[in-house]
C-alpha cells in the first residue's frame, strides 16, 4: 500500500482476493472512510456519520463497483445510512434508502427491519406489518423483528376496535341517535374534552418531559382563562370578568351607596402537576391538553374540583387555624358546627380557592360542570433552593455593568403580589384609578412612576410610600446579581405575612388588635422591575465616600430610624449605627501610619521602600465581569450574620487622628449601640465607655455625653458595678442637673446598690455567724479576733443583723477575758444599737 493509506481494522481480508494496484488502493480508501463514520457513529454523531457514509459511496460508485466485493461493501454503507435516518427520526429517508438496498437484493433482513421501523414512524402500520413479516420468515430467530411485529398486531387491532365504534355512532347518528363526541383525558374518566380528537396525545407538544418529573429543579407555570358553568348554563366562575362581577350581576338592584373600584379581570396561573396541591385537578388535566391559545372545552366530575385540594385546605387549617386562645375568643359565641365553618372558610380565602367549589361538600358523584379554557401562556420557573418553597422566573437580564442591588441600596421599581391560583392582585403599583361606565375602575397606568425604598428597611417607609418586606426578600434570593433592567417572578409557596401588605395592618399587628387572624396571604406570585438603583456607599474606599458628609448623612437616617413611630424601628437604626463605626475601623486602619513614632517620616508613603530596579506594578483598571458581580452577589447572599465593628478599645492617640467633628460621630454611634443594644448584650459597656473615651478628647454635645454616659451607666449596673455606675451618672447629672430621667435613674441605681450590698452583707454575715461560733467553741482567740475584724469592716445593715441574729455571737465574745477580743466585740455591738436606732421600723421599736 502507498505510504499515506493505512488499512483499517479487518480490510485485509476483505481485499485479500484483488490484486494490488489501483482499484485495490481506492477499495481501501473506501474502507477507511466507512470506519471513520462507525467512529462518528459510537459517538452519537449522526448527522457525520451520515456524511460519511455518502463520501465512501460516493467514492465506492464511482471507483470500485465492477470490482468483485463491491456489492456487501455498498448494502453494508446503504443499511448504515438508514440506520442514521432513523435514529435521526428521518423516516421517508430511512425508507428511500432501504427501499434502494431491496431493489438489488430483496432478502437483506436489515433493509427489510429498518424500513419496517422507518414506516411505524410514518404510521403506516400495513406496510411494517409486510415487512417485519418477510423478516421473521427469513430469520425466524430474530426476537427484534418478533417483537415489532407484535407491537404492530396489537395496535392494528386497536385502530379497528376504534374504526368500528365511529361507524356504530355514524350509523346511530343516521338513525336520530346522539353522539357523545368527548374524549376522555384522565383515566377515571371524570375529566372529558368536548370535539375533540382521539387519536390526538394526552400531553401538548409544549410539555417539556423535566416539568412532569420529581425533583427536576423546573416546573412548569400555565395561564389560562377559565369560565365554569352548570349544566344548565349558569356561571359559576368567569376569570375574563373582574372579581366580584358575577355577584354584582346577581343582585345589581339591590345594591346602594357607594361602591369599590372595579379591579381588572385577571387570567388563573397554577403550576402543573403541583406537589402541593395547590390547584384543582380538573383543570390541570385540562390545561396540559391544550396548544397556545387554544379554547377547548370540558366536562368535568365536581369531584375533581373542590376535594381535590382538600389536603391543601386541611393543611392550611392545621398550620395557621389550629387552636388558639385569641381564636376561641373570636369565635367564642359559635357552636362547633359553625366555628368549622367559618375556620374552612377562612382557609379557602388564605389559600385563594373560589368559594362555589371548596366549601360545601360534595354529595352526588355524578355532578358535572361545564368548562371552557384558553392557554394563554406556559412558562418555566426555577426551583431556587430545592425544596420547592421558592420558584423563580427570570423575564429580562439587567443591564450588564450596572448597579447592582445590594444591603441598604435605594431601588425604584415596580411590583405586583398576587394570589397564585386565582391571581387576584393584593399590591400593584402599576394600577391606578380611572373612570368606567359604572364608576371608578382599577386599571393598568404604564406612566406610572416606580416606588422608591431602601433595601432592608422597607417597614420604616410612610404610608404612601410603603413596599412589603418580601419585595425586598425576593430581591435577596434572587440566585445571581440583580442590575437595573432586572425584570422576574417569584412564587412564594408559604405566603408572606399578611401584617407587611399594608401599614396599617402592620400597626394594628403589632399593636396587638390582629392577635386571633392567621397572619398569612397564602401562595403569593410576586413580580419585580427594577428600574433604577442607587448603590449605598459601602465604606471610605467606596468611589461614593465623601468623608464627614457621608457620616453625617448616615448619622441622621439613623436618629430618623429612632424617632420614626415611637422607637419601633430601633433595630434598623442600631444597623446604621453599626455601620458607622464599620467605617470608623477602616478610618483607623488608614491612619494608624500617624501614630507609630519618629521611625516614620512625614507621610504614609515613607513606611515603605520604593525599590527603583524593581518593575512597577500597576493596579488594573476595574472592568465589570459577569465573574466580578456573581463574586459580589455570592458575598452579599452569604453574609446572612451582619459584621460588627471591631475598633471597641482605641487608643487615645489613635483617635486624636481624626478631627473634632469625626469625633463627635464616633462619640454620637458608640452611644447609640450602647443605649440600643438589648439587656445583657454583649459589648454594650464597651460601646459606652468609647463614647465617654471620645467625649474627654473634644467637646461634643451634651446630648450625646449624657446619652453615653446614661447608657454606659446602665450597664455597669447590670454587670454589678454599682459603685462605678453611680460614679459616672453623677457625671452626666452634672452635664444636665434639670434632666428627670437621669434623676430617676439615678434614684433606681441607687435602690439597685443598696439591694446589691445588703444580700452581699446577709451572705458574708452569715458565713462569719457560723465560723464565730466554731472558734468560739475552739476558744480559739486569734481566730476570734480576725473574724471581728473582719465582721468591722463590713458595710453592716440592720435588716442582715435582725436576719442573721449574729449579735448573739458578738455578744459573748464580748465577755471574754482577752481585752483586745472584748473591746473589738463591745465596739461593734455599739455599732449595731446605733444602726438600730438610726433603721429599725418604728413598729418593731
Amino acid at each position: 500500500l502507498p505510504p499515506t493509506i493505512s488499512a483499517p481494522a479487518g480490510a485485509e481480508g476483505q481485499l485479500a482476493d484483488l490484486p494490488p494496484g489501483f482499484d485495490r488502493d481506492r477499495m481501501m480508501e473506501v474502507l477507511k472512510i466507512k470506519e471513520q463514520a462507525n467512529e462518528k457513529f459510537r459517538a452519537g454523531d449522526y448527522f457525520s456519520a451520515k456524511c460519511l457514509y455518502s463520501g465512501s459511496l460516493e467514492m465506492l460508485e464511482r471507483c470500485c463497483l465492477h470490482l468483485d466485493r463491491a456489492d456487501g461493501v455498498w448494502e453494508g454503507i446503504k443499511n448504515n445510512m438508514a440506520l442514521c435516518d432513523l435514529k435521526r427520526q428521518e423516516w421517508g429517508r430511512a425508507v428511500e434508502t432501504t427501499s434502494e438496498i431491496l431493489q438489488r437484493n430483496a432478502k437483506n433482513t436489515k433493509a427489510l427491519y429498518r424500513r419496517g421501523v422507518a414506516r411505524i414512524g410514518q404510521n403506516k402500520l400495513k406496510d411494517a406489518r409486510e415487512d417485519l413479516e418477510s423478516v421473521v420468515e427469513l430469520e425466524p430467530e430474530n426476537a427484534d423483528a418478533r417483537h415489532k411485529l407484535a407491537e404492530i398486531l396489537k395496535q392494528l387491532r386497536a385502530n379497528r376496535t376504534a374504526e368500528k365504534e365511529q361507524a356504530d355512532k355514524l350509523r346511530g347518528f343516521l338513525r336520530g341517535e346522539r353522539i357523545d363526541d368527548t374524549v376522555p383525558i384522565t383515566e377515571d374518566g371524570s375529566v372529558r374534552k368536548l370535539h375533540g380528537n382521539e387519536n390526538s396525545p394526552l400531553f401538548a407538544s409544549w410539555i417539556k418531559r423535566a416539568w412532569l418529573e420529581e425533583k427536576s429543579g423546573v416546573v412548569g407555570v400555565l395561564t389560562c382563562h377559565v369560565v365554569m358553568k352548570t349544566p344548565a348554563g349558569k356561571e359559576l366562575l368567569n376569570t375574563r370578568k373582574p372579581p366580584g362581577a358575577l355577584s354584582t350581576e346577581l343582585g345589581a338592584t339591590a345594591m346602594q351607596g357607594p361602591r369599590a373600584a372595579e379591579r381588572p379581570a385577571e387570567p388563573a396561573r397554577w403550576v402543573m402537576d403541583d406537589a402541593w396541591g395547590a390547584v384543582f385537578k380538573g383543570w390541570n388535566s385540562a390545561g396540559k391538553t391544550l396548544q397556545l391559545y387554544e379554547l377547548g372545552k370540558f366536562e368535568v366530575a365536581r369531584h375533581q374540583m373542590g376535594p381535590s385540594v382538600e389536603p391543601s385546605v386541611r393543611r392550611c387549617l392545621r398550620t395557621w387555624l389550629g387552636d388558639r386562645e385569641a381564636q376561641r375568643r373570636i369565635y367564642g359565641d359559635l357552636d362547633e358546627a359553625a366555628r368549622s365553618a367559618a375556620l374552612r372558610r377562612q382557609a379557602v380565602q388564605i389559600l385563594g380557592f373560589p368559594e362555589e367549589f371548596c366549601l360545601e361538600e360534595e354529595t352526588d358523584s355524578g355532578s358535572t360542570l361545564t368548562m371552557e379554557m384558553e392557554l394563554l401562556e406556559s412558562s418555566e420557573f426555577v426551583d431556587v433552593d430545592g425544596d420547592g418553597k421558592y420558584l423563580l422566573q427570570t423575564i429580562k437580564e439587567g443591564k450588564a455593568g450596572g448597579a447592582m442591588v445590594r444591603e441598604m441600596s435605594t431601588i425604584h421599581a415596580h411590583f405586583r403580589i398576587a394570589k397564585l391560583l386565582m391571581n387576584y392582585a393584593l399590591k400593584d403599583t402599576r394600577l391606578g384609578l380611572a373612570n368606567g361606565a359604572n364608576g371608578l375602575v382599577l386599571r393598568a397606568d404604564r406612566s406610572k412612576e416606580p416606588v422608591e425604598f431602601v433595601l432592608g428597611e422597607e417597614l420604616c417607609a410612610s404610608e404612601g410610600d410603603f413596599v412589603p418586606p418580601c419585595v425586598g426578600q425576593c430581591l435577596k434570593l434572587y440566585p445571581g446579581p440583580v442590575t437595573e433592567g432586572t425584570h422576574f417572578e417569584m412564587i412564594l409557596r408559604d405566603g408572606v405575612p399578611i401584617r407587611e401588605m399594608e401599614k396599617d395592618i402592620h400597626s394594628a399587628f403589632s399593636d396587638g388588635r390582629y392577635a386571633g387572624l392567621p397572619d398569612t396571604s397564602g401562595p403569593v406570585c410576586i413580580r419585580i422591575e427594577v428600574e433604577k438603583v442607587t448603590p449605598a456607599c459601602e465604606g471610605p474606599a467606596d468611589r461614593q465616600w465623601k468623608g464627614l458628609e457621608t457620616l453625617v448623612a448616615e448619622r441622621r437616617r439613623a436618629e430618623a430610624l429612632e424617632a420614626l413611630e415611637e422607637g419601633r424601628h430601633r433595630e434598623a437604626a442600631l444597623r446604621r449605627w453599626r455601620r458607622i463605626l464599620r467605617w470608623f475601623d477602616e478610618i483607623f486602619a488608614s491612619r494608624r501610619w500617624k501614630t507609630q513614632g519618629a521611625k516614620t517620616g512625614d507621610s504614609m508613603y515613607d513606611l515603605q521602600w520604593d525599590d527603583d530596579s524593581a518593575p512597577a506594578q500597576l493596579a488594573a483598571p476595574f472592568q465589570f465581569t459577569a465573574e466580578a458581580a456573581e463574586a459580589e452577589w455570592l458575598e452579599q447572599r452569604t453574609a446572612t450574620v451582619e459584621k460588627m465593628p471591631q475598633g471597641m478599645e482605641v487608643e487615645d492617640a489613635l483617635l486624636q487622628q481624626l478631627s473634632p467633628d469625626e469625633l463627635r460621630e464616633f462619640a454620637a454611634a458608640h452611644a447609640a449601640c450602647a443605649e440600643l443594644l438589648g439587656s445583657g448584650a454583649s459589648g454594650a459597656s464597651q460601646h459606652g465607655r468609647c463614647a465617654v473615651q471620645a467625649c474627654k478628647l473634644t467637646t461634643v454635645p451634651v446630648a450625646v455625653e449624657v446619652r453615653g454616659r446614661s447608657a454606659l451607666a446602665w450597664r455597669l449596673a447590670e454587670e454589678g458595678k454599682s459603685e462605678e455606675a453611680l460614679a459616672i451618672l453623677k457625671e452626666a447629672q452634672a452635664l444636665d442637673p434639670q434632666n428627670t430621667a437621669l434623676r430617676d435613674q439615678a434614684a433606681k441605681l441607687n435602690q439597685q446598690d443598696s439591694q446589691s450590698k445588703s444580700v452581699t452583707t446577709l451572705e458574708a454575715l452569715k458565713s462569719l455567724k457560723h465560723d464565730l461560733n466554731d472558734s468560739l467553741e475552739a476558744k480559739d482567740l486569734l481566730g476570734l479576733k480576725a473574724l471581728l475584724e473582719e465582721l468591722d469592716a463590713l458595710p453592716l445593715t440592720w435588716e442582715a443583723a435582725a436576719e442573721t441574729k449574729i449579735g448573739k455571737e458578738v455578744g459573748l465574745c464580748a465577755k471574754l477575758s482577752d481585752a483586745a477580743v472584748a473591746e473589738l466585740a463591745q465596739s461593734i455591738i455599739a455599732r449595731l444599737h446605733k444602726l438600730a436606732k438610726q433603721e429599725r421600723p418604728l413598729w418593731v421599736r
